[in-house]
């Protein structure tokens, strides 16, 4: 019998549930409303809020309407201010674990604190949480210095979607670049995408090969892809239908299922039949 393994925690987190419904209501009560990016990186979850009335653009400037919604990854208090003034209505659906690291930098912030963020300094999280600070820094991939003055307080926190591997490397270059320095660090890091990578670790050392389900500019799926290429070398990244139907199963006895946090149910649901059409028994 072939096995399809899926994982137990699959599909939207909390937090993205929580964006697309907000979103899916608003855009049912007014028909139109406005995002700057994405508001989860899913192609097929934002095509279909689009098809609704979701209009997505670049910059804050070319907001033409009257109602704006908070990506998941939350934005800088900078563009909270700029909407204000505008007279925008803003309805907030920032992830709450984004939220609270938010509100953590704010306090820091008031205790005179430098704050380094660990992360993609190009992710909109990041350069949400950047702006919620006047003395924030990102400490990026690369292991070189940061500049902070030596009589400042360090605290350390890390972008939501870091792997904890990832997050405690960056941690102990950072502590190698500043010997003797007191540093706080937060442990920040999505309970979830925690998680995910846990059971992403146990299905990729039984299954013959691993399906990752996510969006290509999703973080935490790109993440969760690489956990599970370190054991698996038959990993394959799927963020649309076209991606599995090319991929041969000869000689693949069983299939590993897991997803980011932005991948919904239904194209989940849309893998699991294509896969027990090849004659796949979905097991524990």
């Amino acid at each position: 019998m072939k096995k399809l393994f899926v994982a137990k925690n699959i599909g939207f987190c909390f937090g993205v549930k929580r964006t697309v419904e907000m979103a899916e209501r608003l855009l049912a009560e007014y028909g139109e409303i406005y995002s700057t990016g994405d508001i989860v990186h899913n192609p097929l979850v934002m095509d279909a809020l689009k098809a609704k009335g979701l209009k997505v653009v670049k910059k804050t400037a070319e907001i033409k309407g009257e109602r704006f919604i908070v990506r998941s990854h939350g934005i800088g208090i900078d563009v909270f201010d700029y909407l204000e003034k505008r007279g925008i209505k803003v309805f907030d659906a920032t992830c709450p674990s984004v939220k609270k690291i938010q509100s953590l930098i704010k306090k820091l912030d008031n205790r005179k604190y430098s704050i380094i963020i660990i992360g993609n300094e190009q992710h909109p999280e990041v350069i949400g949480l950047k702006k919620h600070g006047k003395n924030t820094v990102v400490f990026g991939g690369s292991c070189s210095p940061v500049k902070i003055k030596k009589s400042e307080r360090v605290a350390v926190i890390g972008q939501t979607t870091l792997s904890f591997e990832e997050y405690i490397r960056r941690i102990r270059c950072l502590m190698e670049l500043s010997p003797g320095r007191e540093v706080m660090v937060y442990n920040t890091i999505c309970k979830v995408t925690g998680e995910r990578q846990k059971e992403a670790v146990e299905i990729s050392k039984k299954a013959d090969a691993v399906f990752v389900l996510g969006g290509r500019h999703s973080s935490n799926t790109a993440k969760l892809f690489e956990t599970v290429k370190k054991h698996n070398r038959r990993a394959f990244y799927i963020e649309q239908m076209k991606d599995i139907e090319g991929i041969s199963l000869a000689g693949i006895n069983s299939i590993g299922l897991v997803s980011g946090t932005s991948t919904s149910d239904g194209f989940i649901s849309e893998v699991k039949k294509y896969i027990k059409k090849k004659r796949y028994r979905e097991v524990q």
